[in-house]
């Protein structure tokens, strides 16, 4: 993996990347630009139709109800996929935690393991069996998150 990412600075392909991101970027941008006065006028058609219906001052309170009621949805929403986010986060902060922690455990008993009867022999295995895993989860789908699919 860090040598795909070498080879990619290398050739050029960051700066490539970097320019498809931008054009991205500015195409999504002008795209947004146009849906919103693309909604606006749609809105402004719906409030002229409701308007003639029912009259300029209802169809306000109706509006601004309305959109009221989307912006409590949208905060909803937002405090909803916030908790799980830091929910998130804190699992990760945990895991990290405890990773540092076992190596720093691993790194204090080595010298009582070296001193031992077997020494260097008896770290083989687990050494192994680390090194074994780690190559496991390089290769396969259990070490990607399936968020990054960029």
């Amino acid at each position: 993996m860090l040598a795909a990412l070498i080879q990619s600075i290398v050739s050029g392909e960051t700066t490539r990347a970097a320019k498809r991101v931008r054009r991205a970027m500015i195409d999504y941008m002008i795209a947004g630009i146009c849906l919103a006065i693309g909604l606006g006028f749609l809105i402004a058609a719906a409030y002229i139709f409701v308007a003639e219906r029912y009259g300029p001052l209802y169809t306000a309170i109706g509006f601004g109800l309305g959109f009221i009621a989307l912006a409590g949805v949208a905060l909803t929403v937002h405090r909803i996929i916030s908790g799980i986010q830091a929910k998130r986060r804190a699992e990760e902060a945990r895991a990290a935690q405890l990773q540092a922690l076992a190596g720093a455990t691993a790194f204090a008993i080595l010298p009582a393991l070296l001193k031992g009867r077997g020494g260097f022999i008896s770290l083989l295995a687990p050494v192994a069996a680390m090194v074994a895993y780690a190559i496991f989860k390089e290769n396969s789908d259990l070490g990607r998150d399936d968020d990054q699919d960029s």
